[in-house]
């Protein structure tokens, strides 16, 4: 084949795939033209170059959730699978907060791939303060550190998730940090305060003060949720809740845990951050995954 003949074929063939499937935008979206190429998609609130960036995802990523196709051909007209909304929704949140599509793809890979039975941990709740219904169908498990501002952070969120929705039960476990030297103290203490019915009292202003954790501070806590601080501070060095903490934190380390917060959903690492956006959207996708016995709904 001479080279004249060559060339020739390889620009058929390039404007044969330039044809099949819309090139990317080199300028930000409108919302006009961005509705046009993912119309099931929920646009709202994202910029031009943010759109962009929507549709660059929707284009390079595949749906997990039974679309058959790029998450782009998968939100076009004519399309009744729900899974792949609930996808770009996922998407376009991780783009609002900033990420590159590049990292909004490695967010959304990671956490799909979570989903596998293989992937999932079994986590003991008999031991750890709980809130919600024992039977419901998702129990929600976060590892924490009391001197840890992200954990501190999360509280609202993982509590009004739980609050707010009677199919989750949300479970508090301890992970004190190494480079946390009160973080164990101060789990110590809330176990005291759980065994005298008292831990999310004691829980929510051990992270409220989380850098007044000294003794005194901690005296004074106790008082304010109607607990004997003498009592409590003997017990945090007589060591008589350390077996426990080190099980919760030898329990984590086996399940993965690297960082706090880090949250489970039915022994699911969450993989996303812990907002509530994304704890929503979590507790959504694990509720039918449930329902359906490990399998998404087929439209």
């Amino acid at each position: 084949m001479n080279r004249d003949l060559s060339l020739l074929i390889s620009a058929v063939l390039a404007l044969a795939c330039a044809t099949a499937q819309p090139a990317l935008a080199q300028s930000d979206l409108t919302v006009e033209e961005a509705h046009k190429r993912m119309p099931r998609a929920d646009l709202s609130g994202l910029s031009g170059e943010q759109l962009k960036t929507l549709w660059e995802v929707a284009t390079d990523s595949f749906p997990y959730t039974g679309c058959q196709s790029t998450l782009a051909a998968c939100l076009g007209e004519g399309n009744s699978n729900k899974h792949p909304v609930r996808m770009a929704r996922l998407a376009a949140q991780l783009i609002r907060d900033g990420f590159s599509n590049t990292q909004t793809i490695y967010f959304m890979e990671q956490y799909y791939g979570t989903f596998d039975k293989s992937k999932r941990v079994s986590l003991r709740t008999d031991d750890a303060a709980c809130l919600g219904d024992p039977k419901a169908p998702i129990t929600m498990v976060e590892f924490s550190d009391y001197q840890c501002p992200h954990c501190a952070a999360a509280l609202k969120p993982l509590a009004d998730l739980a609050e707010g929705n009677k199919k989750i039960r949300f479970c508090s476990k301890y992970f004190p940090l190494p480079g946390h030297p009160r973080a164990g103290i101060a789990a110590a203490a809330a176990e005291y305060a759980r065994a005298h019915g008292k831990f999310w009292q004691l829980h929510d202003l051990l992270f409220k003060f989380q850098d007044e954790l000294e003794d005194a501070n901690l005296k004074s806590y106790a008082k304010q949720v109607g607990l004997d601080g003498d009592a409590m501070l003997k017990e945090v060095y007589g060591h008589k809740h350390d077996a426990l903490i080190a099980a919760h934190t030898k329990e984590g380390v086996a399940a993965g845990v690297k960082a706090t917060p880090t949250v489970f959903f039915n022994g699911r690492a969450h993989a996303l951050p812990v907002k509530p956006e994304y704890l929503e959207l979590s507790a959504e996708d694990e509720l039918e995954w449930q329902k359906n016995g490990g399998a998404w709904d087929k439209d």
